[in-house]
């Protein structure tokens, strides 16, 4: 084989990894979702108690404990997630969501809940976590999860 041929059948080889790790690269982007999708999740929901972080005239004051409502996952969902350095979205696996809503929220209990929403991220450090999703429609509850030890 002449060498110029060599060179370009290792070109094209190389253009074709690429562009199947660019094609395998957007299947798993396209699983992910972004701030303000609308998503279907599961898991069990607990309390999460802290100390406020602020004192304004908007939230609770200092020292003074928060309760957040957590969706501890399931499945992990995948959120593309900007970074901290140039704010570029990221795909991410997150386990916990803090759940948003102006109607009072099922308790604590180990059993699957279903619940429907908007995906959003924290904007301050007020929020439990980095990840919130504001409640369209959440079950009361299923069947009891099992534990994995």
């Amino acid at each position: 084989m002449r060498p110029h041929a060599t060179a370009a059948a290792s070109w094209a080889a190389c253009l074709l990894i690429n562009l199947f790790a660019a094609q395998a690269h957007a299947e798993r982007t396209e699983q992910c979702v972004y701030e303000r999708d609308p998503v279907a999740v599961s898991g069990e929901i607990h309390r999460q108690r802290r100390a406020s972080a602020s004192s304004d005239a908007w939230s609770a004051p200092r020292g003074k404990k928060e309760t957040a409502v957590i969706l501890q996952l399931r499945k992990p969902l995948c959120v593309m997630l900007p970074d901290d350095v140039n704010m570029t979205p990221r795909p991410r696996r997150i386990h916990t969501v803090q759940l948003l809503s102006d109607d009072k929220l099922p308790r604590s209990s180990d059993k699957l809940h279903h619940v429907e929403g908007t995906v959003v991220f924290a904007d301050s450090t007020g929020h439990h976590q980095p990840v919130l999703l504001e409640v369209k429609q959440i079950d009361e509850g299923s069947q009891r999860t099992t534990r994995r030890h």
